[in-house]
């Protein structure tokens, strides 16, 4: 295995680390793997998560590119004064022009948590090079089922009937924004779910694979197993999305046993794909 540092950019301004496998060992007809920041999180992941992860790919023969987005961890911003969704599409693409000139790579997925995972969506839908996604803890938009899930067992909670009646005997003792935390966090802003489910189907269409991982750690918006597909009943996934769902596992993966069963997923997924059909789409 090799790594190195990489600069790149229209200002330079970027930077990443390469992690290839030994020559002999490369599995060129393989997507490179471009790995996204994890919210403010610099490019190593959430506890060495993305390291740990280009490390196992490249013992199974496959590149990845493990980079800060512009403005955070040691990339600097770019000088271009567009809007941050923008300039984040922008840095992506930079990312893949520059693996495509230096190393011939035609074809990407990308992978990402939280913020990184939105990320990724963006610049998928905007670049026919991205073949195939990891997204952990991505969207979710409420579900009959999910709201049973969530407020059932806090019925039988004699607490929660407290600070209902204290709350509402009391409002002035209570600061606004307890009122609304709860609110707040259950409204995570992921846009209209129809037009979500269209450009998933749009990526489907084109071919893309995904892998969506979910952990426990999202349960205010995402807490049973399939809730994805009752998310968007109308999407027809055509074999191409795979879902996971980790209920006891926190957002950031802070147990190394917990990083393991995911890290695990991920390259079983990546390496039992078929990416011939992709690549040859993308050097039509």
């Amino acid at each position: 295995m090799k790594e190195r540092v990489c600069q790149f950019g229209r200002d330079l301004n970027l930077v990443g680390i390469l992690t290839e496998p030994e020559e002999k060992d490369l599995r060129a007809d393989a997507p490179m793997l471009l790995m996204l920041n994890a919210g403010l999180l610099h490019h190593v992941g959430p506890h060495r998560m993305s390291v740990e992860l280009a490390h196992r790919l490249a013992d199974k023969g496959i590149r990845s590119l493990r980079f800060d987005i512009g403005g955070y961890g040691d990339s600097e911003l770019s000088t271009n004064a567009d809007s941050d969704e923008t300039l984040i599409v922008s840095d992506i693409k930079s990312a893949m022009d520059f693996l495509e000139a230096e190393r011939n790579c035609h074809i990407f997925v990308l992978t990402g948590l939280c913020a990184g995972a939105d990320n990724s969506h963006l610049a998928s839908l905007r670049d026919a090079r991205v073949v195939g996604e990891v997204l952990l803890d991505a969207p979710g938009y409420w579900t009959t089922r999910s709201y049973i899930t969530h407020y059932l067992p806090r019925m039988f909670r004699p607490g929660t009937w407290l600070r209902f009646f204290r709350r509402t005997l009391f409002p002035s003792k209570h600061a606004p924004e307890e009122h609304t935390l709860l609110d707040q966090e259950l409204r995570r802003p992921f846009g209209p779910k129809l037009q979500v489910e269209r450009e998933i189907q749009s990526l489907v269409d084109r071919g893309t694979q995904m892998l969506y991982v979910y952990t426990g750690g999202v349960a205010k918006y995402y807490n049973y197993p399939k809730q994805f597909f009752d998310m968007f009943n109308g999407l027809d996934p055509r074999g191409k999305i795979e879902l996971e769902f980790y209920p006891s596992v926190d957002h950031t993966y802070t147990f190394a046993a917990d990083r393991e069963r995911m890290l695990a997923r991920v390259v079983k997924w990546y390496c039992s794909r078929s990416w011939s059909a992709n690549r040859t789409a993308a050097l039509r």
